[in-house]
């Protein structure tokens, strides 16, 4: 299939090539689903008429065949399941398409007859390997014959294999058709809950004790069912941004004793200030004398 998507893309659009491959798969004219599918069920179809084609308009090639044991199965996968693609020089599988675009399947088998008919007396002459280096390889080459010739020899094919009633294999049956319509999938169910209701939850399940593991820390009980709990605010932490002074190094977190004319306070001495200067000092009118 993927070599058939090639072929649509080199002249479409990606959507339009989209939508003619999925024609292509479930169009009533073509049905390539059925090529396809496991077993391959159409494709066998195609090899049985095409055997009985064969031994209706070319009786001498069918025997020689069947002497060198040459199965339509080794050559003719290819022509059916892919249109001639690889297997026919690239300009005249071009031209195969579009006569198979327009005219369906009955292509197919017209086509695969006028290969035979053309090369009828050179495979009469080949052993079992020439058949098949020739039914497989030697055709992608440039023939003797120009796309225009073997097309009227495609359009004669047709008209013969009409008039003999064989232009066509026996109706498909239900295997080669898709079993759902084109874009419709499986609906997968609806999500469920996420927790599971109480009611839907099932019994809990008895266990054994399990063994003995490494002790766990008890934890302290808790308050008695209706009483409140009081939490006390956290008290400001107090932080002394000043450095460490050198008296303080040799006290060993000591608080210094307090000295004359100093007062410590937090760890920090500092001068204590005149009472003078203190708002509870009374206004002195004389000088000051320290």
């Amino acid at each position: 299939m993927s070599e058939i998507a090639a072929v649509l893309l080199m002249f479409l659009p990606e959507e339009d090539a989209f939508w003619a491959l999925a024609q292509l798969m479930v169009g009533d004219r073509h049905s390539m689903h059925g090529f396809f599918v496991p077993g391959f069920p159409k494709l066998l179809r195609f090899q049985r008429h095409h055997e009985r084609v064969l031994q209706r308009a070319l009786p001498d090639l069918r025997k020689h065949m069947d002497e060198e044991q040459m199965s339509t199965g080794i050559y003719s996968p290819k022509w059916f399941l892919q249109c001639f693609l690889g297997r026919t020089p690239f300009s005249l599988t071009l031209k195969l398409w579009d006569a198979y675009v327009l005219d369906g399947e009955r292509v197919l088998t017209a086509m695969a007859y006028t290969i035979l008919k053309v090369h009828r007396k050179r495979l009469l002459k080949l052993p079992l390997e020439g058949l098949r280096e020739f039914l497989q390889d030697s055709l992608a080459q440039p023939w003797a014959l120009e796309d225009e010739a073997v097309l009227r020899h495609l359009r004669a094919s047709m008209t013969q294999l009409r008039r003999m009633r064989c232009d066509l294999p026996p109706p498909a049956g239900p295997e080669e058709f898709p079993t759902r319509p084109l874009g419709l999938e499986p609906v997968s169910p609806a999500p469920g809950p996420l927790l599971p209701s109480p009611a839907s939850e099932p019994p809990p399940r008895v266990e054994e004790p399990a063994s003995p593991g490494p002790a766990a820390r008890p934890e302290p009980p808790g308050p008695p069912p209706g009483q409140a709990i009081v939490q006390l605010a956290p008290q400001p932490r107090r932080w002394n941004s000043l450095p460490t002074l050198p008296g303080q190094q040799g006290g060993a977190g000591r608080r210094p004793r307090d000295t004359a004319g100093f007062k410590t306070e937090n760890g920090v001495s500092f001068h204590l200030a005149p009472a003078w200067a203190t708002p509870e000092a009374p206004r002195r009118t004389g000088p000051w004398t320290p």
